[in-house]
């Protein structure tokens, strides 16, 4: 038996209910000891989502330096702990390289599949 159409269709709510969702990442020893140190100690930090609004702002905002891109991304995604953009440019490339993966992912934003074969 058919379900009737009207029951696929989603509600306000459910269409943005992900952007409210929170995520922990744990964060790996190597990132946060890059130079050995503790590498025993397993840290997380809570991501949110970026919607289409907070990443208009970004693009708005590092229209004349790109570099800035995923600074802003990481500053509007951190949500624990919360890091001032003075603070997100102090962080090592690797764990800045590591949490813009998350935040892509966590936003649904996707690499573009190239047509061509390689």
């Amino acid at each position: 038996m058919k379900r009737p159409v009207a029951d696929l269709y989603l509600s306000v709510e459910e269409l943005l209910a992900g952007a409210s969702v929170n995520y922990d990442v744990t964060i790996p020893p190597e990132l946060l000891h890059p130079g050995g140190g503790d590498a025993s100690s397993e840290m997380a930090v809570t991501l949110k989502p970026l919607t289409i609004g907070a990443f208009q702002l970004i693009m708005k905002a590092a229209k004349n330096d790109a570099s800035l891109i995923p600074l802003l991304m990481i500053k509007e995604s951190l949500i624990q702990p919360a890091l001032t953009l003075e603070q997100v440019k102090k962080l090592p490339l690797g764990l800045v390289n590591f949490l813009i993966e998350h935040i892509r992912e966590i936003s649904g934003l996707v690499e573009k599949k190239s047509l061509l074969p390689s």
